[in-house]
């Protein structure tokens, strides 16, 4: 079973109205999730927070798949029209293609990765061009299995993803998932994996987000502070919106609201589609290098247990220069033995540090301005000082 499909926890959105439970969600084959009825007319705080409409001039992800790995994603849902390919349902022998989503969490995720803007509404996605490549390795949450999962992701590279979506987690790293997830990084492919939600529970480590070359997501709220169900540890990579967040579900032009790592996890996928469509060039090392390294980074030592490098930037990810991108790729600190691809740890941030190397430069120009200015203007009486310019002519003159 993979635990972290629990985390489905959905409530209808209103418009000028208290939020309500949605229904309980159906057994697969019983009934469906209905498609969402009421439509979220503002922006919501994780799109409003990240303002990743400021890098849409560079880059919406055109050209890249991202693949995920879930329950399907429903391809009549509205703000997903015409970019949901067929995929690839592992469930069961002889299913059909994965573009149809009962359950609804694939077509949620889906959502936050690439709806595209819509009159009437502040949501959209990250990467609103980015194709989608749905696989389905369960149906409910209380379905799949570590060994889906694994041909899962072997089914996403396959099929031509870039960047792979896993919001389920299991509690063991089963040799066919770490094979899996050295499948894919041996094809180039960026994966992105939910923490899971059992803090306060057993904090047992949730694989494949443990996987050095996975990049392991957390959840913070509207506050920026971490959630309280999101799973800490070493292994954290980023943190991105969790709690409250909006999406889309099957079916209707309307929205629902959703709580947990699941969800978090989408909003960096959804940057490392815009990596990846900006520059082809970098290769799956480079762009997760890229995302550790352009994080907002939490004023501790890096990287934190809770918030791992900080939440997700995806316009800074997509248009930071970084010096260290080359032939070469980043470099491989030492001290990072679980992430060989993560920045050397910074206790205030690689901002606030260069700020304060800024500030100490200022200073001591100052000082030694002072330093000559001071006596000169005490011979002189504080007079003005001559006029070079008017005792020699223009600038023009001065041969």
């Amino acid at each position: 079973m993979l635990p972290a499909l629990a985390a489905l926890l959905i409530t209808v959105v209103t418009t000028g109205a208290p939020v309500t439970a949605a229904p309980a969600l159906p057994d697969p084959g019983v009934d469906c999730l209905r498609p969402p009825e009421s439509v979220e007319a503002g922006l919501p705080w994780a799109q409003s927070w990240l303002g990743v409409e400021r890098v849409w001039p560079l880059t919406r992800g055109a050209g890249v798949t991202v693949a995920i790995v879930d329950t399907g994603v429903a391809a009549d849902s509205p703000q997903l029209h015409g970019r949901v390919l067929r995929g690839v349902d592992l469930t069961r022998a002889g299913a059909p293609p994965a573009d149809n989503d009962c359950f609804g969490h694939g077509t949620f995720i889906a959502g936050i990765i690439a709806a595209a803007p819509a009159d009437g509404t502040g949501f959209h996605g990250v990467a609103p061009d980015a194709r989608i490549l749905p696989i389905r390795v369960a149906n409910s949450m209380d379905d799949g299995t570590a060994r889906l999962l694994a041909q899962g992701i072997r089914a996403a590279v396959d099929g031509g993803a870039a960047v792979i979506n896993v919001s389920a987690s299991t509690r063991a790293p089963e040799p066919s998932l770490v094979a899996a997830i050295e499948y894919a990084e041996q094809r180039d492919v960026v994966v992105v994996a939910a923490a899971a939600n059992s803090t306060g529970q057993d904090q047992l480590i949730a694989y494949p987000a443990a996987l050095a070359t996975v990049i392991a997501v957390g959840a913070i709220d509207s506050t920026g502070t971490r959630a309280a169900f999101s799973q800490t540890g070493d292994h954290l990579g980023l943190t991105a919106p969790g709690v409250e967040v909006v999406s889309v579900g099957p079916g209707g032009p309307g929205h629902w609201r959703g709580s947990g790592t699941s969800y978090a996890v989408p909003f960096v996928a959804g940057a490392a589609a815009l990596i990846r469509a900006y520059r082809p060039d970098l290769s799956a090392a480079e762009v997760r290098h890229r995302l550790l390294t352009t994080a907002d980074h939490p004023a501790v030592p890096l990287p934190d247990p809770g918030y791992g490098w900080g939440v997700v930037n995806p316009a800074a990810a997509v248009s930071a220069a970084l010096a260290e991108e080359g032939a070469r790729g980043p470099a491989a600190p030492a001290a990072a033995a679980r992430h060989p691809d993560l920045p050397p740890p910074d206790p205030i941030g690689p901002t606030m540090a260069a700020l304060a190397a800024g500030m100490a430069i200022v200073l001591i120009g100052l000082v030694a301005l002072l330093t000559v200015l001071l006596p000169a203007g005490r011979a002189r009486g504080w007079r003005p000082a001559r006029d070079a310019t008017a005792a020699r002519g223009s600038d023009d003159d001065v041969r």
